[in-house]
């Protein structure tokens, strides 16, 4: 099962008096993620914990919205429908009854989501949406969140939030061009990619505030609950980095870890290219407060953009490895788990489109 899909007016009306179901690609277009479950099947609680392992979800708790078991339920009703972002990812999973969740698109308009017993959806930090309850007036959700939980709803227009501010994180599938390496690589036509094709892939990605790192409530819970106890700071570019020009070429060979690789950029920019299923060239750019974390055995390089310049903050659990794999290093554990978790992420396992 999946939830159905459409547009409606500002006010939540359906356009024209009807219905009119979408494909649920759209959502994958706006960056929101979706599984289905089964809240009866113990089957389902061992794939709701794999998600919560793999995208660091340690709170979680429950709620109720019907008039008899929330508090100040009208008030609350209204709030929620309220159009307003979040800085951190909105994460619900439906276990009774249902409810509405309103996105806007790329052409600022509503889509409506109904979400019913089994869904589980999530809304990406910095996307305009609101929520209410339909004409049952009961549903019952687990919300879930990577650290202590934040609820600060931002109300529009909130264009200054960092969160509302341009993509720090952007895809897009690569030529075969054998130009610059610093240079974008597009397809002609361009073919970008959303990020939850990245999610597909076991990346995660988070865009935080870099002038403040230090005192980054958020990065300090995405730090615990993922367990990255070391970090250090690197400054790419000629003038700092020794040894420059060997190790940039270094970045670009093709390779793996048997760890993560995470990445914060605290200034400037660069390109993370990635095998997609297909083993095609996906190449990521990543700009000043993107953050990125490339699964353990994933075929991948780096290498700066025309800017020349990044600084990015190195994060690992426990003491740090480097130690790059270049490719062909298939017979390695860690690269058999992650060819088994792409293969799952195909039957549902991860957070891909439902068919």
């Amino acid at each position: 099962m999946a939830p159905e899909v459409w547009m409606v007016g500002e006010e939540g009306e359906d356009l024209h008096g009807t219905r009119e179901l979408l494909p649920l690609f759209k959502l994958e277009e706006i960056g929101v993620l979706y599984w289905h479950l089964d809240p009866k099947k113990p089957e389902s609680e061992e794939e709701l914990a794999e998600i919560r392992k793999e995208r660091g979800y340690s709170y979680m708790d429950l709620i109720e919205i019907c008039p008899d078991k929330l508090e100040n339920y009208e008030e609350k009703v209204r709030n929620f429908f309220r159009e307003h972002m979040h800085a951190d990812e909105e994460i619900r999973y439906c276990l009774e009854g249902s409810g509405y969740f309103d996105v806007r698109d790329k052409d600022d308009k509503w889509v409506r989501i109904w979400i019913k017993e089994g869904d589980m959806i999530v809304l990406p930090a910095g996307i305009y949406h609101r929520f209410t309850v339909d004409d049952a007036n009961y549903v019952k959700l687990m919300r879930l969140f990577i650290g202590e939980p934040v609820w600060t709803a931002y109300n529009r227009p909130q264009e200054d939030h960092p969160d509302g501010k341009a993509q720090v994180i952007e895809a897009w599938y690569m030529d075969d061009s054998q130009e610059d390496q610093r240079l974008p690589h597009h397809r002609e036509p361009k073919e970008f990619i959303p990020l939850e094709k990245l999610s597909e892939l076991g990346i995660v990605s988070w865009r935080l505030n870099p002038d403040n790192w230090e005192n980054d409530d958020n990065l300090k819970k995405i730090r615990e609950a993922r367990g990255y106890s070391y970090m250090d700071i690197c400054d790419v570019c000629p003038e700092k980095l020794p040894n420059y020009e060997t190790k940039i070429k270094n970045f670009f060979e093709e390779h793996l870890h048997t760890d993560e690789e995470i990445r914060y950029c605290l200034e400037g920019s660069g390109y993370f290219d990635v095998r997609d299923q297909n083993d095609q060239w996906i190449r990521v750019a990543v700009k000043k407060g993107g953050m990125i974390v490339l699964p353990a055995g994933m075929y991948h390089r780096f290498t700066l953009d025309s800017n020349n310049y990044i600084k990015a903050m190195r994060l690992f659990v426990g003491e740090p490895v480097w130690t790059p794999y270049n490719r062909p290093h298939d017979h390695l554990p860690e690269r058999k788990e992650y060819l088994d978790k792409l293969l799952k992420s195909e039957t549902g396992n991860l957070p891909v489109e439902a068919r």
